[in-house]
């Protein structure tokens, strides 16, 4: 009889437990997270293995196990758990640290997880952006700094882009989008060759496609199955569609601007209701839909209940760039609004700080949105493809 040796990678155990899987140890493996589980295979179910893999550090195995990613975290095992080893959250910490391994380059994914990095990835942004606006000053058509200290008037009131204008904004984050599309495809990439490692020739028929896969992500449906998950699945779509209808807002925009000679800002008026009024609607309604699914994420962050799910700094740092994100877009929309009404100088420079702080955020999210929870989008999305292939979802599949 072969046996085989596992050195456990210590450093890798301590990751967990930093993240939020602090309870992984009274974990005595009676298996009951894996039987309580609605989306458990009944092939080699979850959570049970990942709770022994976490225990002994098989770094390599959780790494290459798409079954970290087929979990919604609906804390049902946590529930239950006659040990209060908390494996629903376990799994959520092993799917940072999962992330921080697949970061390129990987210690960007450790900064991004580590509170005493924060201020100091924030600052990249401020400093960046705020040397760029000193270039303004001696321009042809004055912009930057030297507009804020002298705010001009177009089309009746003040506008962003004769403080940032809009050129730069492109030199800025058309590159840096470039950037963390291409960290997400070199991550995703590295996923995808350890679980091709992990199970060989599993690759040949997979129930259901890349189409199928986006469908039941768009469309939640794997939390539906899962407990007292209504509030989760709310406010995931509060995320989904507040950022999808401003993305739509911003694509409009761009053709508007260029393809129909509109220069922002839009119109408010119901005469401009397809060139101005309906997409600010959608704009504004996405925001609001944004903070709601923050808010909703919060007080059940904060609830006070053995289903609440730990939640460490990387989750609440995310909410809270979020949340900025979309209160300081409607506020400097709002500010403008008010300062060019009343023709108040104070105001408009308010308003500029506003969009200032905004883009600050914004450019955050978009460098750093491969290293933090937002990854999952991505590497949920491959798990669910690859779990396609190697059967793990048949239970899922026919509840």
């Amino acid at each position: 009889m072969s046996t085989g040796t596992i050195k456990p990678d210590v450093a890798f155990v301590r990751d967990v437990l930093a993240q939020g899987g602090d309870d992984l140890k009274k974990c005595y493996q009676c298996a009951t997270c894996a039987v309580v589980c609605p989306v458990s295979p009944d092939d080699k179910p979850f959570p049970r293995k990942e709770m022994i893999w976490a225990q002994w550090g098989a770094k390599d195995k959780l790494l290459s196990d798409p079954d970290l990613w087929l979990c919604y975290q609906c804390n049902d095992c946590s529930v239950q758990c006659p040990r209060g080893a908390r494996p629903g959250d376990v799994m959520g910490a092993l799917r940072k640290v999962a992330i921080a391994a697949y970061s390129v380059p990987s210690f960007l994914g450790r900064m991004v997880q580590n509170p005493s990095w924060f201020m100091v990835l924030i600052t990249v942004p401020v400093l960046l952006l705020g040397f760029l606006l000193t270039l303004g000053s001696g321009a042809e058509h004055v912009w930057g700094w030297s507009e804020f200290a002298n705010p001009s008037t177009e089309k009746g009131g003040y506008v962003f882009h004769n403080f940032v204008p809009h050129l730069l904004i492109y030199a800025v984050f058309v590159p840096t989008s470039i950037l963390a599309v291409a960290a997400f495809a070199m991550g995703g990439l590295g996923m995808w060759n350890r679980m091709k490692e992990a199970f060989p020739g599993s690759g040949a028929a997979a129930e259901g496609g890349l189409v199928d896969v986006i469908r039941d992500v768009l469309a939640h449906r794997h939390f539906d199955t899962c407990g007292d998950s209504k509030w989760r699945t709310w406010a995931h779509f509060g995320f989904l569609f507040g950022f999808g209808f401003l993305a739509l807002t911003t694509a409009a925009t761009i053709v508007l601007m260029y393809g129909f000679n509109l220069p922002p800002p839009l119109p408010f008026s119901p005469n401009h209701f397809f060139d101005g009024l309906l997409w600010k609607i959608i704009g504004n309604v996405g925001a609001v839909i944004l903070i709601a699914g923050c808010v909703l994420t919060i007080l059940k962050r904060t609830s006070d209940g053995v289903d609440t799910l730990k939640s460490s700094f990387s989750d609440w740092a995310l909410l809270l760039v979020i949340l900025v994100i979309a209160l300081t877009g409607m506020g400097a929309q709002l500010l403008r609004l008010w300062s060019s009404s009343a023709g108040s100088v104070g105001l408009a420079q308010v308003a500029y700080v506003t969009y200032f702080i905004h883009l600050v955020f914004v450019f955050y999210l978009i460098l750093y949105a491969p290293y933090c929870k937002l990854a999952h989008l991505v590497y949920r999305t491959i798990a669910l493809i690859y779990g396609r292939r190697i059967g793990r979802l048949q239970k899922e599949e026919a509840a």
